[in-house]
């Protein structure tokens, strides 16, 4: 059994994000981990070998390519098979975004993310983390959750079974702006290609499936996560701005009020106790 481990330097203690602790798993029969209403997200990425997961009394079995995802609040263990040991990439974080995001995305039950379609997330962040820990709260670490986030949720999308309604080009086009909330938006190029369709025929697509064209979708899903953001984290403007891809925080605060009816810090004030809009 052998593990490397990275321990971050403290965040800020305003920061919406924080990396409690980190590494990789080289796992043997012997390995388990139980915890009691644990304060902490985790986040694992299983490059090999299988195990087992319990959460709550809810039971699945991680194996090669797999994501699993245990919320703070939870009770919970895990352990490797011993014939087929965990080699395993793995997060404990803590904060308000995550918290957001999870919501954001609808992720509160999930346990399991089958055949997670952005393994070298979780490499390229640790390489990162090792070599740069400064960074970690400013930047890396944010950045690699809200990726890991955003996959899951995509990944998740693309394997549910399309409701009735809603074709299969539809349900593929809506997971690629799912996957964009918090990413400069794909062209009508993209999504065109992506269906093996014309542009035209995309917008058609998607809007008979879902009622607005690809880009009013995607914009209205960055607002409704500016709008969580600025209810529930501290983030400048100028931060949240960035994180959704606008242009500038001008472009966004003009947008958001002329689709919500007020200015971004309006919006935060009317919804902070106390205050009477």
């Amino acid at each position: 059994m052998r593990e490397e481990f990275i321990f971050p330097p403290p965040a800020p203690p305003d920061s919406p994000f924080q990396l409690r602790l980190a590494g990789t798993s080289y796992c043997d029969g012997s390995y388990l981990i139980a915890r009691r209403n644990s304060g902490d997200w985790v986040i694992e990425f299983v490059e090999r070998g299988r195990g087992t997961l319990e959460v709550d009394g809810r039971t699945c079995h991680p194996e090669a390519g797999d994501l699993y995802f245990v919320p703070a609040g939870s009770t919970h263990r895990y352990w490797s098979s011993a014939e087929e040991p965990w080699v395993k990439h793995w997060m404990n974080f803590s904060g308000e975004l995550i918290r957001e995001l999870v919501r954001l995305y609808r992720l509160e039950s999930v346990l399991l993310v089958r055949n997670f379609s952005r393994p070298e997330l979780f490499k390229e962040a640790l390489r990162r983390f090792r070599r740069h820990p400064e960074i970690i709260h400013s930047q890396t670490g944010p950045e690699f959750l809200t990726a890991a986030i955003t996959t899951m949720a995509a990944d998740l999308a693309a394997a549910a079974e399309a409701p009735p309604k809603h074709s299969e080009q539809g349900m593929q086009l809506r997971s690629i702006l799912e996957a964009a909330v918090f990413e400069t938006g794909p062209t009508l190029d993209d999504l065109a290609t992506a269906i093996s369709r014309s542009k035209v025929q995309a917008i058609r697509i998607f809007k008979r499936d879902f009622g607005e064209t690809p880009g009013q979708y995607l914009l209205n899903r960055k607002l409704e996560a500016a709008r969580e953001l600025l209810r529930n984290t501290t983030c400048p403007l100028k931060e949240i701005a960035a994180m959704l891809k606008f242009s500038d925080e001008y472009y966004f605060a003009s947008i958001f009020k002329r689709k919500t009816g007020l200015a971004p810090g309006r919006y935060r004030s009317c919804r902070t106790p106390g205050n009477d809009c």
